[in-house]
């Protein structure tokens, strides 16, 4: 594995990168517990369930190959016979669910080089059911190991498709959807599903641009059922099209857009999975929920920060930088060389429950959530939980665009985990700016107070607080100065 420099954050922005995989997550475990039964009225919630049946905020298989193939791109050479073994692996494992097309190719074949064999050989005995969306659904983790190289990415979405389900209109499908999130990931915008169609071939464009144009005129609700691929990349594309980005919090489209993607209905879980990877491209992991991020698990004993380092590696070509990370145990030796301090762990005097810590302080905190804002090894602190949230220590608006809705939904996130009785620790490297600022965050919202003021609260019990300009407009601008109400915090 090929080293960067210390410090580096890759050619591509690793928020988005991260995105990719924790947003297909999010959506698949968002819609399992609704999965071919009635959507839900309200808010759709990690309610577990479904066809697994499902933990709340388990992912199911949509995602477990999706890891497949994300542990393949990983290694920095993304080969579908390789990826075929994975899945053959994975099967072998007897996971809770298994998609029916799926299921009758992985259980035909013996060895990896058997399986598109198998897949096509399935579609020349069923040419009129074997475009299912159990490849699309998967197909985001492909996009990653090929950015920038558009004919890469339709190659490798064609031929990973393939493995399973071979009719062309399904690899068709995935390729669209990889140059979508390239161009999210990359670009920052949501309609590269349209110059996919220009690359396609000439006899197929006209069908797929008729196809994206009814993903844009016609409501989400209309695309069910969506076990078809096309149906379901086109209810996918329509809930994440025709749901508005919010003036105030522009970021919290990703989350809107996977509530209408699981009341569609139907596959619920398929669709949502898929829409999230489009979603987490353009948004980025930090636009995620910090409650939902907590949530997320499944197969093999992964959580959202094992997501986010897979997508890294695959969109990094399998390398790390200096300090070793994402991959590395421990950042503690590099922190420890470049910005040594000692340890800190002040206890919040309005709310003992919630602890403010540095990088060195925070492995000797007693808490059931530990929030990180800044890099970290995969080592997770012993008892306790924890949710890693891309906030740097910058005033420049590019290095933190979703910091407005970053800093509202750790505040409502902290304040959902108090109420549950969660002790909950917030630390950076140094305890300087990203902690406070995110503790402040949290008095503003639970004690009706300005932010400003609930800055300057933290920043008197924090040694070495400083402040910094955008994290400060920003508390300004979510909490500003108002007259204290009485009753339930909000």
């Amino acid at each position: 594995m090929s080293v960067r420099a210390a410090g580096g954050v890759g050619h591509y922005n690793p928020d988005r990168c991260a995105g990719v995989l924790v947003g297909s997550a999010t959506g698949d475990a968002l819609g399992a517990g609704y999965e071919f039964r009635t959507p839900p009225t309200g808010q759709a919630e990690m309610i577990g369930g479904g066809l697994g049946p499902w933990a709340p905020g388990e992912w199911t298989d949509d995602t477990q190959m999706a890891l497949c193939i994300a542990e393949e791109a990983a290694t920095g050479d993304l080969d579908a016979l390789k990826v075929a073994g994975r899945f053959l692996a994975w099967y072998g494992e007897h996971p809770k669910d298994v998609g029916i097309q799926t299921s009758e190719v992985l259980g035909r074949a013996e060895a990896a080089a058997d399986v598109a064999r198998c897949a096509a050989e399935r579609f020349a005995r069923h040419p009129g059911s074997s475009a299912g969306n159990g490849s699309l659904m998967r197909t985001a983790a492909v996009a990653l190991g090929a950015l920038g190289d558009d004919s890469r990415l339709i190659e490798m979405a064609m031929e990973i498709s393939a493995l399973t389900h071979a009719d062309p209109v399904t690899g068709e499908a995935c390729a669209l959807w990889c140059i979508g999130i390239d161009r999210a990931l990359r670009e920052g915008r949501l309609d590269g599903v349209e110059e996919g169609a220009k690359l396609l071939a000439p006899s197929r464009r006209d069908f797929w641009c008729e196809r994206i144009e009814e993903a844009r005129k016609r409501p989400p609700a209309s695309f069910t059922p969506n076990g078809w691929v096309v149906t379901a990349f086109q209810a996918a594309l329509s809930a994440v099209w025709q749901t508005p980005v919010p003036a105030d919090l522009p970021a919290r489209h990703l989350q809107d857009a996977l509530q209408s993607a699981v009341k569609i209905g139907n596959d619920t879980d398929t669709v949502a999975a898929i829409a999230g990877g489009l979603l987490g491209a353009r948004w980025g992991a930090s636009a995620v929920p910090a409650r939902w991020k907590a949530m997320l698990h499944g197969w093999p004993g992964y959580r959202a920060s094992d997501l986010a380092r897979l997508a890294l590696l695959s969109a990094w070509g399998g390398e790390v930088d200096g300090a070793g990370w994402p991959s590395t145990p421990d950042m503690t030796g590099y922190y420890v060389d470049a910005w040594y301090a000692p340890p800190i762990a002040v206890p919040l005097d309005e709310d003992e429950g919630v602890v403010m810590a540095n990088v060195f302080g925070v492995a000797n905190v007693d808490a059931d959530i530990v929030i990180s804002l800044c890099r970290v090894g995969t080592r997770v602190p012993a008892a306790s939980q924890r949710v890693e949230v891309v906030l740097m220590d910058s005033d420049k608006p590019a290095d933190n665009p979703n910091l407005d809705f970053v800093l509202d939904d750790l505040a409502s996130a902290i304040a959902t985990w108090r109420d549950e009785g969660k002790r909950v620790a917030v630390h950076c490297v140094q305890a300087e700016r990203r902690t406070p600022a995110v503790v402040a965050a949290y008095m503003a919202k639970r004690n009706s107070i300005s932010g400003p003021e609930a800055w300057r609260r933290v920043a008197a019990q924090l040694p070495g607080a400083r402040e910094n300009p955008a994290f400060a407009a920003a508390l300004g601008r979510l909490w500003p100065g108002r007259p204290k109400t009485t009753g339930q915090p909000t």
